[in-house]
């Protein structure tokens, strides 16, 4: 009946369809200039060397990743004046013979860039603060850990909520920050960690496993944090070994809990107290914990494994042994403690 009607309406289809593609094409566009051309990324070497190469980019900027063994279509993208970068599709299926490229060193300038995005330029008041803080509970966790119940709980609440928070605020963060940045962290993560220590400290027949789980969890980013690009490199897998050894140390509270305990609070209070040693020296230590848990693309973070930061986990290793030790002998050996259980001497038993 209305044959203009019908054509009009192909017409919209057709238009919506083109507009559909050309956003399409834009947010391709956009992506690929992020990934290569974005602020952080051509400043570090390793990026351009390791990581660019891992995603099919080559990038023209005194280091170019190129595979001349098989014919692949290439894609300019234009990132200024003075940079040129393609970006590479793979167009066979027949595997890569040549070996992966090596890393470049860091040299003086890309280390004081490394530092400066990591740390900021000297030691911030908010850096000074946290790093205080978790010097002292560290030390708390190694000398007193087993002893004092109730606060051991409540600071196991704390981190937990507090570290939780930290990661929905980190991954979330828009571009170029939050307002007042150190306030919001600082401010939000402890309140919601005071709620936790609250929690913890009350519930204490649950809490209980969660010492243990907390030490578990930083044995896991321990271990990862042992490699550049991370003992495990994907990071599905890399999840599932954090959840995983978390949750059998956890378990394990219930089977060993004395042992298990003294263990995962000198562990904690090793790293924590390395950890907030970190934002004083500035080795990259924190890093090995930021790369793992901070998945934000504006910030970038990458992690060096060099001189001092071995030092620093093997310094790890050094107190968790001296505090289990100390521990043992103090409070099994010595008044034969539990953990939250105080064993008096029965009296003469009257008739």
């Amino acid at each position: 009946m209305f044959p203009h009607a019908s054509e009009a309406k192909k017409g919209m289809r057709r238009g919506v369809k083109k507009v559909v593609e050309k956003r399409q094409a834009l947010g391709t566009i956009q992506n690929n200039w992020y990934t290569v051309c974005a602020p952080g990324t051509g400043d570090d070497p390793y990026f351009t060397n390791n990581n660019a190469a891992k995603r099919g980019i080559a990038k023209r900027q005194g280091i170019t990743v190129q595979d001349n063994h098989n014919s692949k279509p290439t894609t300019t993208i234009d990132c200024g004046a003075t940079t040129t970068t393609t970006k590479t599709a793979t167009a066979t299926s027949q595997p890569d013979k040549n070996p992966p490229p090596q890393p470049q060193k860091c040299d003086a300038q890309c280390w004081s860039n490394y530092l400066w995005h990591t740390y900021g330029y000297g030691i911030s008041p908010q850096l000074g603060l946290v790093g205080i803080c978790c010097i002292l509970t560290g030390m708390y966790f190694m000398a007193f850990g087993f002893r004092c119940f109730r606060a051991t709980l409540a600071l196991t609440g704390f981190i937990i909520f507090a570290a939780m928070t930290w990661v929905g605020l980190t991954n979330n963060e828009p571009y170029p920050g939050y307002p007042h940045q150190p306030i919001v962290y600082i401010t939000v993560c402890v309140g919601l960690g005071i709620l936790g220590a609250i929690i913890f400290m009350f519930f204490y027949c649950i809490s209980l496993y969660f010492v243990g789980a907390l030490g578990g969890f930083y044995l896991a980013i321990f271990i990862l944090s042992w490699k550049q690009d991370l003992v495990i490199e994907n990071n599905v897998a890399r999840i599932c070994f954090i959840v995983g050894v978390a949750i059998v140390a956890g378990v394990s509270v219930f089977l060993l809990e004395r042992y298990i305990i003294i263990f995962a609070t000198s562990f904690i209070g090793a790293y924590l107290f390395i950890f907030g040693l970190d934002l004083f020296v500035h080795t990259g230590f924190i890093n090995g914990f930021r790369i793992i848990l901070d998945h934000n693309w504006w910030h970038n973070v990458q992690y060096y494994v060099v001189t001092n930061v071995y030092i620093m986990l093997g310094a790890v290793i050094l107190l968790t042994l001296l505090s289990c030790g100390w521990q043992y002998y103090w409070n099994v050996m010595r008044l034969h403690r539990f953990f939250g259980i105080n064993v008096v001497e029965a009296g003469p038993v009257k008739a």
